[in-house]
């Protein structure tokens, strides 16, 4: 079904126009500076758990009123596709490719919107990869627990490392 959908629609939209533009143009906040920042994080989050079903419709804003202002919306929706499905793809583009981003890609995606230094990035892609290399301890712990769960969290684990390690050299 996820395939399917995908190749219907055609991958509708880039994470630098609707996403990141379109939050920038709707969040009132004061602090949209600081938000477009961890609108990037779960996006490096996103690229590095290889999570291909990360659509329009999984990033969104939180109103204080109907007519106050617009924050980040929490992460919701946070899966690895690539456990289920080996050869997914992220379902928005970036720099026009659907291909997982280099860490080269994603360090240029952040500066042509002025959201961090080098060493800032450098900085959130070395805690994506702290936090993949802390969680997957759970996730080894919680396989042998639960042995139906082994196969794919051995495959979850697999992409993380490919994820993490794509994140190395930015």
């Amino acid at each position: 079904m996820l395939n399917a959908r995908r190749t219907d629609q055609k991958y509708m939209g880039s994470y630098e126009t609707r996403v990141m533009r379109r939050f920038q143009q709707f969040a009132n906040s004061p602090d949209v500076n600081a938000e477009s920042l961890q609108l990037f994080k779960l996006i490096v989050f996103n690229c590095a758990i290889r999570n291909g079903d990360a659509h329009l419709k999984n990033f969104g804003v939180v109103y204080d009123e109907v007519l106050g202002s617009a924050h980040l919306a929490p992460a919701f929706d946070l899966v690895t596709t690539t456990a289920y499905l080996r050869a997914d793809k992220m379902a928005l583009t970036l720099n026009g490719s659907t291909e997982w981003p280099t860490a080269k890609e994603l360090v240029r995606f952040a500066n042509g919107r002025s959201l961090a230094s080098g060493h800032d990035i450098r900085q959130i892609f070395e805690r994506v990869a702290d936090a993949l290399a802390d969680t997957g301890k759970a996730i080894q712990q919680y396989a042998e627990e639960r042995p139906e769960f082994a196969e794919v969290g051995a495959r979850m684990l697999e992409e993380w490392a490919v994820g993490a390690k794509s994140l190395q050299a930015g």
